[in-house]
């Protein structure tokens, strides 16, 4: 049989719930072959998933005619392969058919799934051979990366991993933006300050429990005034990531790599909220962000950020150069 009629369910074998459902799935028969494969075993497909960096811990996922589907969308997918031949796949094509039933549903069962792991004292799936987060954002353009550029971004999800940037940076706001201070120190988002060769040290770092890239920006604004700063990377899709500040709000960007800069190109703004992204139509009122990284030599870079408005110009920027220590 050709592969590409053969439908791949990647799921935890040590999850009651998952492992029945897994075997009591039915797909119409035109569609082709359902193959399941236990997470927790060694399989070519599981090693292909991990270098994706999908955590098989927080859903299942499913590979149909070369592409992957993971979490919700997989149940989204397997609802519209299924075929309602008995009261389970009945139920599971009902719920799951239509995209919204699942963005309101599948929180619900990962929720009552987890505390039924906990109460059995169902371990997690380790694995160690996790790619860097931002590896699958670059794609093809990863191993044209400068050194520099790539050690920067070389953090690994669940891991221990970090690195220390130490640099100065040159911070400007507009009128516009100093009106709104109160409401940057309350969301985490930029600098509320302004100034020029502000010593500045950023860690970057994982979470060995979750799959995000975190920056910790500590900029010496005076001898007695240290702002700190945080922000989580989290990879959305293919080259699509979102940065969130407090509260889960955040800015969400594509990035590439071409002429010799990482470039950071605007999408808009977002709220990440019981693991669902919701856009933000805020564009027009706090402006469009660009940043960009290009290599200095092998052991420093320089780094830019500005957001301009429509109305107003450009509002807010901030420059500077940085080593990796």
């Amino acid at each position: 049989m050709n592969n590409n009629n053969i439908i791949y369910l990647i799921y935890d074998g040590e999850c009651p719930i998952c492992n029945y459902a897994a075997k009591v799935i039915k797909l119409r028969q035109a569609v082709g072959k359902l193959e399941i494969i236990n997470a927790r075993n060694k399989h070519p497909l599981v090693d292909e998933v991990n270098n994706h960096n999908y955590d098989l811990n927080n859903g299942i996922l499913v590979k149909y005619q070369g592409s992957l589907y993971y979490g919700n969308d997989a149940m989204h997918l397997l609802a519209l392969l299924g075929s309602p031949v008995d009261l389970f796949n009945k139920i599971n094509v009902i719920l799951f058919k239509f995209k919204i039933l699942v963005i309101l549903c599948y929180p619900i069962f990962k929720f009552i799934r987890n505390c039924l792991l906990k109460i059995l004292d169902v371990k997690k799936i380790k694995n160690n051979h996790y790619s860097p987060i931002f590896k699958s954002v670059f794609g093809e353009s990863w191993n044209m990366l400068p050194k520099i550029l790539k050690k920067h971004y070389a953090i690994r999800p669940y891991s221990n991993d970090s690195i220390k940037l130490e640099g100065i940076m040159n911070i400007k706001l507009s009128k516009l933006t100093k009106l709104i201070k109160p409401m940057l120190r309350l969301f985490g988002a930029l600098v509320p300050y302004e100034g020029k060769n502000i010593p500045t040290i950023v860690y970057v770092k994982s979470d060995p429990n979750k799959d995000s890239f975190i920056f910790e920006r500590h900029f010496k604004i005076s001898k007695n005034n240290l702002y700190i700063s945080h922000s989580a990377f989290l990879k959305l899709k293919d080259n699509e990531v979102l940065e969130m500040m407090r509260f889960g709000v955040g800015w969400v960007s594509y990035y590439s790599y071409q002429n010799k800069k990482i470039i950071l190109s605007h999408k808009g703004y977002a709220w990440r909220i019981f693991k669902l992204t919701i856009p933000i139509p805020l564009t027009f009122i706090l402006g469009k962000g660009y940043a960009e990284e290009k290599e200095i030599n092998d052991n420093q870079f320089s780094m830019q950020m500005k957001i301009t408005h429509p109305l107003f110009g450009e509002i807010f920027k901030y420059s500077g150069l940085f080593k990796i220590i």
